[in-house]
């Protein structure tokens, strides 16, 4: 049920949509692409956009600070992906905290009845907002501004930067995934300030780079200390309730074999006969299907909104020549293991060394298995409270809340592992995520604002401005 309050918010939303659509324009009109792995950000469309962001947390009175990553410089654990290489620079985090009324009383409060803290306080600000009681509960609302590339444009029926509107909808490379719900979060913090609203919690509001590759930008948030009660991430959901998501580890398998002339007659090759590597490599790529078959149907490996963890070949290569024996076969390989669940690593290599040792070239010449960081995967209760938060909002306005995992990962994992932040997504319809003629429903755009403006004002608590 609706409040008076409320309902005047949303009213609000809907009168000046059309600020809300101007406002998601901008932010896709610059294109901030996700760089390669051993690239750059190049050009100053990543930084514009940031000072677009900072300007408009600005307006609404955020204590903001935008700061560049140096990816050398962040702890790595087990679970976080942390890419030391990887050249963050040119693609800034910012950052905007808005302290809630109920902490500014407090402040007040202090102020008259002690003495001034010392100047190194003063200087040395503390990053993490306190988490607040039930009177005003704080909340981080975090996006990411990345978007994968665009592909072969000629495909696209509008210039993937356009922010074309056609037919009630909005056209471009990250209007669902995930500017769009950006846009609609700080389009709601408006709209409640606008209502003559003060929000009693704290609010921090994280829009960072890079999640399409490492999350780094969110985890040199929680790195930074930034913390609250809960946090809210407008991913694309089709405006379920995102409580579950896959974790991941990519490596690959190298298989040996031995170099020969295809057209002679070869010796067995313990007397120095050739090796075909792929005839190899054709059985450790049963060896992966049989294990993703086995984790199809084994208990420990389900999981009741994501599914079972799966393990998939994704890549081969092998041979330079067409009449040599392959030397060596590479395998990629991609493992996507569910929460509460860890590295699967180590199981993927005995399962390598038993079949090893059932071959006799190679139990001789075993293959070399390496990977990447392992990406934690995240979940929260169905019973938390922002769980309920959400719901709730979605269910006032008629939509039914249906919890849901997410076979990939997301920002979520670092806020929910490493800062212990019950973290939820509600977002926009997937339909388009990632292909060419990504699109936003422009009556769902404003739908989310709705949404995000509920759950934000439910959390935190409002108060009527005061006045003068």
């Amino acid at each position: 049920m609706l409040t008076e309050t409320e309902s005047r918010v949303l009213t609000l939303i809907e009168d000046h949509q059309t600020d809300l659509i101007t406002s998601l324009q901008q932010m896709i009109r610059y294109r901030t692409v996700t760089p390669d792995m051993d690239a750059c950000a190049e050009g100053d469309d990543y930084r514009a956009h940031q000072k677009y962001i900072r300007t408009l947390l600005d307006g609404m009175g955020f204590e903001t600070e935008m700061w560049e990553i140096d990816a050398a410089q962040l702890e790595d654990a087990p679970g976080r992906g942390v890419r030391p290489e990887r050249d963050m620079s040119g693609m800034p985090v910012v950052v905007g905290q808005l302290p809630g009324s109920v902490n500014v009383i407090a402040r007040r409060a202090l102020t008259t009845k002690q003495s001034p803290p010392a100047r190194e306080e003063i200087a040395s600000p503390p990053k993490a907002a306190a988490r607040n009681d039930v009177s005003g509960k704080s909340l981080i609302l975090n996006g990411h501004y990345d978007v994968v590339p665009e592909g072969d444009t000629s495909l696209w029926t509008h210039p993937p930067y356009s922010a074309t509107i056609e037919n009630g909808k909005m056209f471009g490379r990250g209007t669902a995934d995930m500017k769009g719900g950006n846009a609609a979060m700080l389009f709601a913090v408006k709209m409640i300030q606008q209502a003559g609203l003060t929000l009693n919690g704290d609010l921090t509001v994280q829009i960072a780079p890079d999640e399409e590759a490492t999350c780094m930008g969110t985890l040199a948030c929680c790195l930074r200390g930034y913390t609250a009660d809960a946090a809210f991430i407008p991913e694309p959901t089709n405006m379920g309730i995102l409580v579950a998501m896959r974790g991941s580890v990519y490596g690959r398998l190298t298989v040996p074999g031995r170099a020969g002339h295809a057209e002679m007659a070869q010796p067995h090759w313990t007397e120095g006969g050739a090796v075909n590597a792929i005839s190899k490599a054709a059985k450790v790529v049963q060896m992966l299907d049989a294990l993703a078959e086995e984790w199809r149907t084994r208990p420990d490996r389900q999981h009741k909104y994501i599914g079972p963890d799966f393990i998939l070949a994704s890549g081969i290569h092998g041979g330079e020549w067409e009449v040599t024996y392959p030397e060596k076969a590479e395998i990629r390989f991609g493992a996507m293991i569910a929460p509460p669940r860890g590295n699967p690593i180590e199981e993927i290599r005995a399962r390598l060394a038993e079949l090893a040792q059932s071959d006799p070239w190679m139990a001789a010449h075993p293959p070399v298995l390496t990977h990447g960081p392992w990406y934690y995967g995240a979940e929260v209760a169905e019973d938390e409270p922002i769980v309920h938060a959400g719901a709730n909002a979605l269910s006032d306005l008629g939509i039914p809340p249906k919890m849901k995992g997410f076979g990939s990962l997301t920002d979520a994992i670092h806020l929910i592992n490493l800062s212990k932040i019950p973290t939820i997504s509600i977002g926009p319809d997937m339909e388009t995520i990632h292909a060419v003629d990504e699109f936003i429903e422009l009556a769902q755009l404003v739908e989310l604002s709705k949404t995000i403006a509920l759950l934000v004002m439910r959390w935190c608590g409002v108060s009527e401005k005061e006045q003068g």
